[in-house]
């Protein structure tokens, strides 16, 4: 990749990154609410009747929300990723946060593949490839210009 390359991709993917990660932390706040409402209202209606009911409940609960807080630390990484990648395209110095937060979100898509994997379901495991792809290319855009950076100061 080129380094001007590398300049466009780490801008453009930066602010996608941004206005995406806004709305998973959004999404991952709202599963964190939502898991808990359903959990109070379930158990508070009377319809988990027996303990295996309300150990159930729990479960889906706990899982629920899980899911939300690993979705919202997900996506702020990404909004700090986004952040970090438009102010290296601006200044290449500033490259070594994205390049580690592009590590990280690259690892995180990984574990929402597997995880995604053992779902045995077809199209959450479709879905989670663009988000592998889009931190893939990100992370190549940051190696880039962060091995730009070092030779330009060797």
């Amino acid at each position: 990749m080129s380094i001007q390359n590398a300049k466009s991709t780490l801008k453009i993917l930066g602010i996608l990154s941004v206005i995406l990660g806004v709305f998973g932390v959004i999404m991952g706040i709202g599963l964190v609410f939502g898991g808990g409402l359903f959990g109070a209202n379930t158990l508070s209606s009377g319809v988990a009747t027996t303990a295996q009911d309300v150990n159930n409940v729990s479960l889906v609960t706990g899982m629920v929300m899980a899911m939300g807080i690993f979705s919202a630390v997900c996506s702020l990484i990404d909004v700090l990723l986004g952040i970090f990648s438009v102010r290296a395209s601006n200044d290449f110095s500033k490259i070594n946060p994205a390049y580690i937060l592009s590590i990280i979100a690259l690892a995180l898509s990984v574990v929402s593949l597997f995880m995604n994997f053992a779902e045995f379901n077809l199209s959450t495991l479709i879905s989670a490839i663009p988000s592998i792809v889009f931190s893939v290319v990100l992370f190549l855009a940051a190696k880039t210009v962060k091995e730009e950076q070092t030779h330009h100061h060797a």
